[in-house]
């Protein structure tokens, strides 16, 4: 009862942060459509280029998330994870199956043993530094996600929010990864039923160690301003996102 408490308030603060956040929308200056085209983009949007609007929102929203559902603790420090990846092939194919098998873009759920314990992880709108810290804010995120995306009555094998796997390659002379993903998914939760509709590149940059091939430094980027992207979130999806899930208008 108390995480239903919960989740419901957090929908009302998105609703309200949401309201809030409209006044930014200028600052952002986005230079592409809120939806995104598989059709690769040079353009790219990182952690260094992103305006600071949109990491301040996300920094704001992440400390809500944490303070209210509270999973900080180090609950999971002396958990014993699986064996790590021996080579960068069993490294590529562990990464390839967070995508296609865990839909790890919508449920968080990692590989955890690939990653050193103080890999740094980045995106356009926030980093941060230790597994655990990312462990701790899967545990965060994931009651939430579920609730706005209506996961018991959404049909996930037909169009349910999925983590999309476009290209995947290794690079094994400079040490990397590199994969290419639509996340795709609506929130049924919110009214106005928002699509989040984004494709991005991540580089899972390895090094060999004695317990495996880990990667030390999680590297995404998106092929849309980050501006845009946060977007999608306050606004009624987008015809083309809504052809991608086949849904009717």
């Amino acid at each position: 009862m108390k995480l239903i408490c919960i989740q419901s308030f957090f929908a009302i603060t998105c609703f309200h942060c949401a309201s809030a956040f409209l006044p930014l929308v200028s600052t952002f200056r986005p230079r592409m459509i809120l939806s995104s085209s598989e059709k690769r983009k040079e353009y790219v949007d990182s952690y260094e280029t992103s305006s600071a609007s949109s990491r301040g929102f996300v920094s704001s929203l992440t400390g809500i998330v944490n303070f209210f559902m509270g999973n900080n603790n180090n609950d999971d420090v002396n958990v014993e994870y699986p064996p790590a990846p021996k080579s960068p092939q069993e490294l590529l194919k562990v990464i390839e199956q967070d995508y296609t098998v865990k839909n790890y873009l919508w449920t968080g759920d990692i590989y955890i043993s690939a990653f050193e314990p103080d890999c740094k992880f980045t995106d356009p709108t926030i980093t941060f530094k230790g597994r655990e810290q990312y462990v701790s804010n899967v545990k965060n995120l994931v009651p939430i996600v579920d609730f706005l995306t209506n996961k018991k009555v959404y049909n996930y094998d037909i169009t349910g929010p999925s983590s999309k796997l476009l290209e995947i390659q290794l690079n094994d002379e400079e040490g990397y990864v590199e994969t290419r993903w639509n996340m795709l998914g609506e929130l049924f939760a919110l009214p106005w039923k928002p699509i989040i509709d984004v494709i991005g590149r991540t580089k899972f940059w390895y090094k060999q160690t004695e317990e495996g091939c880990r990667v030390y430094f999680y590297d995404e980027k998106w092929e849309v301003e980050a501006g845009s992207a946060l977007l999608q979130i306050i606004t009624p999806g987008s015809v083309e996102a809504k052809e991608k899930l086949q849904i009717k208008s």
